[in-house]
């Protein structure tokens, strides 16, 4: 089983400096388990989330069929965001859960293009995966945008738990935007991208490169429209064609927000297969605006 994680928190909290309100994570994160039922159909949703939000949206939670875990109380802002490892650390029968986990966004929409990054990544068998689309991704882990394979993860990392993890360097301010990318880069990079050993696929397409490492891949075909016939990251999906035009629902991937009118012409053709989530959302018209269309 593979899972996608997302950390959804704050409701109980006053808004965050650069951060967009509330409502709009959570639309984000009903648009994305709509657009992960298209693109990464056989992946399972994992939700980290704390008690006062929980409590906000319990009908809507509850009725999602999502691995979901509850915190009583809520870390700062960045260590919260941590939360989506922690799925990489959950163990069934005595084995990992998840043979991959991929750590997202809730207001960053799945694309047909990252479902190919993610599949070329699978195929390659690599400890963690990593993607940077914009001049913007000036960091080589980005916080929303990596995967990592559990079992590999946990022997190179030499921990079993998350919270070992996170005592590997705990000595951040969490309370600074961008911490959690900091520990990620100077705490887990090094351990799966040392020259000569690392474990680790790069779609560097736009942003911070490292090109000395073995598995690094990019292309220059256009990120609304996707890859050329010809493209090594032109992977062969088991998902329909047609999907391919969710590349135009954003930016590139990992973007913060989606372009409204292309997101919803792209999920209006597939609207029937949402009826029990427009069914949840029914209870919160002021924050799903769609259920009154």
């Amino acid at each position: 089983m593979k899972a996608i994680c997302y950390a959804l928190f704050g409701y109980d909290r006053e808004r965050q400096e650069n951060c967009f309100d509330f409502p709009s994570y959570i639309r984000g994160f009903m648009v994305n388990v709509r657009m992960n039922r298209l693109i990464f159909p056989d992946w399972e949703i994992c939700l980290q989330t704390n008690k006062a939000t929980y409590e906000a949206f319990k009908n809507l939670f509850d009725g999602l069929k999502i691995n979901l875990e509850v915190h009583d109380t809520t870390p700062p802002l960045t260590l919260a965001m941590l939360w989506r490892l922690r799925p990489a650390f959950e163990i069934k029968d005595g084995k990992w859960k998840y043979t991959h986990v991929l750590c997202r966004d809730t207001d960053s929409p799945p694309t047909y293009r990252e479902a190919q990054a993610v599949k070329y990544w699978i195929n390659r068998d690599k400890a963690m995966h990593a993607i940077t689309d914009s001049v913007s991704h000036n960091l080589p882990l980005l916080g929303g945008m990596i995967g990592v394979r559990p079992a590999y993860f946990s022997e190179r990392m030499k921990v079993h738990t998350w919270q070992e993890l996170i005592n590997l360097n705990p000595n951040y301010n969490w309370e600074t935007k961008g911490s959690d990318q900091h520990f990620l880069n100077d705490v887990v990079y090094p351990k799966f991208a040392k020259h000569g050993s690392d474990s680790i696929t790069q779609h560097y397409f736009l942003g911070m490169p490292n090109t000395f490492l073995s598995d690094y891949k990019t292309c220059g075909c256009p990120s609304t429209v996707g890859h050329e016939s010809h493209c090594i990251n032109n992977m062969e999906l088991d998902i329909p064609y047609e999907y391919k035009e969710s590349n135009s629902v954003c930016g590139h991937i990992g973007a913060s927000g989606y372009y409204e009118a292309a997101m919803f012409k792209f999920l209006r053709k597939h609207w029937d297969k949402f009826t029990d989530l427009i069914e949840l959302e029914k209870d919160c018209p002021n924050i799903f605006y769609w259920v009154n269309e």
